[in-house]
């Protein structure tokens, strides 16, 4: 009985539950609303709704061979004043600006703008009922630091907008192959691109790929717990590292920069390369930029794309094609001074020696080369020791008279002017000695490679690797690429010694260019003339230089040339001996790391609040040098960045808590090291000198100094 009662009742109450169940949809399909709740269902689902945003991919960073960061991601600001009362507060703090004047005081001198002029314009906006105003130029891109100096002022009603920036730590460095990037709003979509350089030929690998999210939100546009519907995350760009070496540059741009202002050159740029490989290893060119301002005059790479009469730094490939086509004779004399040029019966030109056609008597065309003889030239091409069509042949080889690309970067075409149209003899000959024709400093480095590899060129480049930077995983890496056999060992071995002559023999044209220490280096002059009006300038001229060292087992080619008046001879002796011994100690240390064993390089941590002792036995297990910076027990900042590739022997700077800093040792350091030390260490540094290694300090060793604190280093 008692389970029959049981039984009834909860029919009775399944029944009402569908009785109600049928009413509420009858209700709800004639009002559209909940007949428990009261609540409009239609009007829930048409306030509940989603919502899309871009989820931003970072762009990738560019960094020199030796990891100094060239291209990187800042967050920028922009500040916002809210000054209507109506705004709604956080608790008991406003949320608006209610004191102008005490704003407008803190705000005036950190944002550089007059406080009565910013105080006027906050209480004519107030006055006039506006909700919020922005400040100009001076209100934006304001960097993080900024930032925080206004938000330890405790002002209300402040507001900043975030956005992500391109920055150049180095500034003018290398801008013209870096380039720039620049970030755009476009309807609502953030975006950065690169405009000019690396940034630009390699802006699809940089950028990377935004991702996205799709969320449900109620109402009033906020997202529901668990309301994701779906998303996809961003990819990150791939980050650069290019065959730039840090400190080369940086002593090489210091170089040019002070001979183009003392000078009066008009343009100067030089290019220097590790001659086996292709890795440029420096490039700089004034007047140049810096990529943070865009303070451009002219976007042309000069090095790259400039198109020069070169003169004579072009007359050792003449020598080599006579050489090769084996009717070159070393003992051979000629007469020098000057040299008739004749179109049938009728004289058309004179060509003269560089010394007003006075020459140097009767001397052998090896002589000729030492002297830089123009007359020696013309013999050679006009008396039947070349053959034109194979030394055109060869020129093109060479890479001469045609357009090419560096990583993606645009080199010029130039003119072969003796295979133009009613193009003749004096064409073809003054083409010889750097005159009519034109080449780029990049088509002559290029060409020199040829002396340091056997008779082939190399391609130059200047990205030496692409990695993503979560994976660490090389996506790209450069390698070498060589041209064809052009001539051969024997060739290569004889046009050497005569450049070698060119520096060494007292007759030599390059003798200023000789290296102070035992390194003997080969190379070649040239004095071209420069157009100017229609005409030749009689006060202008490309004044160039091309060294290669050292002269038994090639490293490096250097490429330097200003268009300048007479004062280039004060500046681009210095500049060539002081950067070529630099780079010659760049390339050796590379390769005695390359030669290093695999095993021995190592992919640092992020060492932050990590213990020192802790640190320094990890790192010294693996065979580097740890320098610590400071007293302290913990690791607060460190050198090389986590992720950073280190090779055993190289230094790993910590910087801990502590205020007392023991100096070093600082002897043998090279000048990147101790400028890093010194930054990390906060002490004012002072160099003596512009390149090679520490060789005397003005604090000794185990001294205990402090953030502040000055020191000198001599380099030499």
């Amino acid at each position: 009985m008692k389970k029959y009662k049981s039984a009834k009742v909860t029919g009775i109450i399944f029944a009402v539950l569908i009785f109600s169940l049928v009413v509420n949809i009858l209700y709800l399909g004639a009002t559209g609303k909940h007949l428990i709740s009261g609540e409009n269902i239609a009007s829930f689902a048409k306030n509940r709704s989603k919502k899309e945003v871009v989820e931003y991919a970072q762009r990738g960073q560019i960094y020199t061979c030796d990891h100094e960061k060239v291209a990187i991601n800042v967050k920028k600001y922009k500040i916002i004043l809210v000054l209507s009362s109506q705004r709604t507060g956080y608790g008991k703090k406003l949320a608006y600006v209610k004191d102008v004047n005490k704003t407008a005081s803190q705000l005036g001198p950190i944002l550089g703008i007059d406080v009565n002029e910013l105080t006027s314009k906050l209480q004519t906006a107030k006055d006039e009922g506006r909700y919020q105003i922005e400040l100009g130029t001076k209100g934006n891109n304001l960097s993080a630091s900024v930032k925080k100096q206004i938000e330890d002022c405790n002002l209300t009603g402040i507001e900043f907008v975030e956005s992500n920036s391109r920055y150049y730590p180095l500034g003018d460095f290398c801008s013209y192959v870096v380039g720039y990037a620049k970030s755009y709003n476009d309807q609502s979509v953030k975006k950065m691109v690169g405009e000019m350089g690396l940034e630009l030929s390699y802006d699809k690998q940089l950028k990377g790929k935004n991702g996205y999210k799709v969320y449900q939100t109620d109402a009033n546009g906020y997202a529901l717990v668990d309301g994701t519907l779906r998303e996809k995350d961003p990819t990150n760009g791939n980050d650069l590292y290019l065959t730039i070496d840090s400190g080369l540059q940086r002593n090489l741009d210091y170089l040019m920069s002070n001979a183009y202002s003392e000078s009066g050159a008009e343009v100067v740029t030089a290019g220097v390369m590790e001659i086996k490989t292709g890795k440029i290893l420096a490039m700089s060119t004034y007047p140049s930029f810096n990529p943070n301002e865009r303070n451009i005059s002219t976007f042309n790479n000069y090095f790259l794309e400039g198109t020069i009469e070169c003169g004579s730094v072009f007359k050792p490939f003449i020598y080599a094609d006579s050489i090769e086509e084996g009717k070159y004779d070393h003992n051979a004399y000629y007469n020098s001074g000057s040299y008739n040029v004749y179109y049938g019966n009728k004289l058309v030109a004179t060509i003269k020696d560089h010394n007003g056609g006075q020459g140097w008597g009767t001397i052998t065309y090896d002589q000729g080369l030492y002297h830089s003889s123009n007359v020696a030239i013309c013999n050679l091409l006009d008396q039947g020791y070349v053959t034109k069509d194979v030394l055109t042949e060869k020129l093109n080889d060479l890479g001469f008279f045609q357009g090419d690309t560096v990583d993606g970067l645009t080199c010029s075409s130039s003119i072969n002017a003796y295979t133009r149209k009613n193009a003749g003899r004096l064409e073809y000959l003054t083409t010889g000695f750097g005159q009519g024709s034109t080449v780029t400093p990049y088509q002559l480095l290029k060409a020199y490679s040829v002396f340091g590899n056997d008779g082939k060129t190399v391609q130059p480049h200047i990205v030496d690797k692409v990695v993503n930077p979560k994976t660490n995983k090389v996506v790209y890496q450069a390698t070498p690429k060589y041209s064809k056999q052009i001539f051969s060992t024997n060739t290569i071995s004889q046009v050497k010694d005569l450049m070698l002559g060119v520096i060494e023999d007292e007759q030599g044209t390059g003798k200023t260019y000789r290296l102070d220490n035992d390194v003997r280096m080969i190379g070649k002059t040239g004095t071209g003339q420069v157009v100017e009006n229609g005409g030749y300038s009689t006060t202008l001229y490309m004044h160039s230089f091309v060294g290669i060292a050292p002269y038994d087992d090639p490293q490096v080619v250097m490429f330097l040339t200003f268009k300048s008046g007479d004062s280039y001879a004060q500046y681009m002796p210095n500049i060539v001996k002081q950067t070529m011994n630099e780079a010659l100690q760049v390339v050796n240390r590379y390769n005695a790391k390359n030669t290093t064993a695999v095993d021995q390089s190592y992919t640092l941590d992020s060492y932050t609040n990590q213990s020192v002792n802790y640190v320094k036995s990890k790192l010294e297990s693996k065979s580097l040098s740890v320098q610590i910076i400071g007293n302290g027990s913990s690791v607060i900042e460190q050198y090389p960045l986590a992720k950073s590739k280190v090779t055993s022997g190289d230094k790993v700077f910590i910087k801990t808590e502590g205020k007392d800093i023991t100096l070093p040792n600082l002897i043998g350091w090279s000048k990147k090291e101790v400028q890093t030390y010194a930054s990390l260490a906060g002490i004012q540094l002072t160099i003596d000198g512009t390149s090679g290694h520490v060789t005397a300090q003005s604090v000794g060793e185990n001294t205990v100094v402090h953030s502040g604190d000055s020191l000198t280093v001599v380099i030499s």
